[in-house]
């Protein structure tokens, strides 16, 4: 049996579902696990729907946090132009100090890429993480609860992409997105 996803703070599929902007007619049951019904996609080998799912179970630090290793760990083995590498720098500068600088600067070294690049789509969720997303001077709007996510789920599907064995590199990061979901943060420890 699974350890039980610790770092997890919703307690029913359905509501992951919410998130993921899943029509209500097609939610699982009220009474599902979270648990329960990614170990449902998960025995039923449909890992893009399993990514999906933990990256919006996941709470946003931990889904960011997950992305960013994923990311980074492929950006180690496959050199990136340097706007992306400074995407990802600046990504991983927030995580280690979360200030509202960071985060506009992850911002901005998002839109500096054009293309669909997994360091720009971390970038992404880490400026649509929290806090206002229009300029500093004008009245704050604050993003919906599940971008960060769609986000920093979209950097990891991109950067299994990049690599030689998609299936593998999926499967690694599924193994530490679950890591992540028993022990938080500290999963992340090397």
């Amino acid at each position: 049996m699974a350890q039980a996803w610790g770092a997890v703070r919703l307690t029913e599929a359905r509501q992951v579902a919410g998130l993921m902007g899943v029509d209500p007619d097609d939610r699982p049951p009220a009474d599902v696990p979270v648990q329960t019904h990614y170990d449902a996609l998960r025995a039923g080998n449909l890992r893009s729907a399993a990514l999906q799912y933990l990256g919006h179970a996941l709470p946003r630090l931990e889904a960011i946090a997950w992305a960013a290793r994923v990311v980074a760990d492929n950006a180690a083995a496959n050199p990136s132009p340097p706007r992306v590498r400074h995407a990802l720098d600046v990504a991983l500068r927030w995580l280690d100090e979360p200030t509202e600088a960071h985060r506009r600067a992850a911002g901005e070294a998002a839109d500096a890429i054009s293309q669909p690049a997994a360091e720009r789509l971390l970038a992404s969720a880490v400026f649509f993480s929290g806090g206002s997303i229009v300029a500093a001077n004008a009245s704050p709007v604050v993003p919906p609860d599940h971008v960060a996510a769609r986000y920093a789920v979209g950097a990891i599907d991109e950067a299994t992409r990049r690599t030689a064995d998609r299936d593998a590199a999926l499967e690694s990061a599924l193994a530490l997105g679950e890591r992540i979901a028993e022990q938080g943060m500290a999963a992340l420890d090397r």
